[in-house]
């Protein structure tokens, strides 16, 4: 077959040559369009493969005003479970053609923005969005991409109306957590959360407050930046300060740093202090001793956000059903487990255990 331009990339004009059509004809074919007859379309595709001919993906965007691409703004790539939420997107969204482009805030809401600019640049189809603060950012999508669908991810997006929202069940995963060191005894539990200038997840801090309430649990919200050298300074003063008998972190990954602040004061996780993680990482269960988490289905969030993207979907919540595995993190604080031991007249105290209940289903 004869070549196209020496050492120059393939034209959509060398395809149409070679082909011998006109180069209208070529782009019907190559965008599946109707107007070209099954064999001349098999003719400019095999030309079109054999010459290594690829459309330029901006000159598309350009045309069309829009790409086929997706954006997904994080605010903490380090958490694992943002890895597996981007798994599952890129599993919906190829599925449609769709290919999504990732970027990590990492808590600064500069960097959000900035992202937010590139990928309105590059003409990006939607965007989901796991928002610094309270979804500021979601207006200036609106007004750098009239019209482009936006979803929140894991977020109440206050600042923000008339917008997808996709997240976990925050509320009853709160209520699981608390419900569960409530009755192994503890009457004041620490609660993690991000400083409020960034805090996102509201409902998670309300939900908190409101179920403490109800029980007779004395609430104590504890602010840190979420990432593990913060917590883990963080949690070393809390325990210097006045040790609480549990903590409720907001997630596995940070539930780390709890684990390596108590080692480091001498205290041992699930004797000492009891913790309950979020998200149940395949890690957790590694731990000395294996952390009592929430369960969600990470990459079933991802699959959402498409979904919601895709279907233009607004006002509209999914929220992810969760399930409270427990492990060997949690224990009744140490003067009740005396007297709970002393009025039963037996041993310690059974724990429920990850193995009698349901099993790990992640998609």
């Amino acid at each position: 077959m004869e070549r196209t331009r020496a050492g120059g990339r393939p034209t959509i004009a060398d395809v149409a040559r070679l082909a011998g059509v006109s180069v209208s004809l070529v782009s019907l074919a190559l965008n599946n369009r109707e107007g070209v007859s099954p064999t001349t379309k098999a003719r400019i595709l095999a030309v079109a493969d054999q010459v290594g001919y690829h459309a330029d993906p901006q000159a598309r965007a350009l045309r069309r005003g829009s790409s086929e691409a997706l954006g997904l703004v994080v605010r903490n790539l380090s958490n694992p479970y943002f890895l597996d939420v981007i798994t599952g997107a890129q599993e919906a969204a190829a599925r449609h053609g769709r290919t999504v482009l990732v970027a990590d805030a990492d808590y600064s809401p500069k960097r959000e923005q900035d992202h937010l600019r590139r990928l309105a640049a590059q003409r990006v189809e939607g965007l989901a969005i796991a928002p610094v603060g309270t979804g500021r950012s979601v207006r200036l999508w609106r007004e750098l991409r009239p019209g482009s669908p936006v979803v929140v991810l894991n977020a109440t997006a206050r600042a923000a109306d008339a917008v997808a929202r996709v997240g976990p069940d925050n509320q009853r995963a709160v209520e699981l957590a608390v419900r569960h060191l409530a009755e192994l005894g503890h009457e004041e539990i620490a609660f993690l959360t991000a400083p409020r200038r960034v805090m996102a997840d509201h409902d998670r801090l309300i939900a908190f407050y409101a179920e403490c309430a109800a029980l007779g649990i004395k609430p104590r919200p504890v602010e840190t930046p979420l990432n593990l050298v913060a917590v883990h300074r963080r949690v070393l003063a809390l325990l210097d300060e006045r040790p609480p008998t549990a903590i409720i972190t907001n997630s596995d990954y940070t539930a780390h740093a709890v684990y390596k602040a108590a080692r480091d004061r001498g205290l041992r996780v699930g004797r000492d202090l009891s913790v309950v993680g979020h998200d149940d990482l395949p890690t957790s269960e590694l731990l000395d001793r294996p952390l009592t988490s929430v369960r969600v289905d990470a990459r079933a969030i991802g699959r959402a956000l498409v979904r919601a993207l895709l279907n233009h979907e607004t006002a509209t919540d999914h929220r992810e059903p969760v399930e409270l595995i427990v492990r060997e993190s949690t224990c009744p604080p140490r003067g009740r487990r005396r007297s709970r031991r002393a009025a039963r007249g037996r041993g310690p105290l059974p724990f429920r255990t990850a193995s009698n209940r349901s099993t790990r289903n992640r998609a």
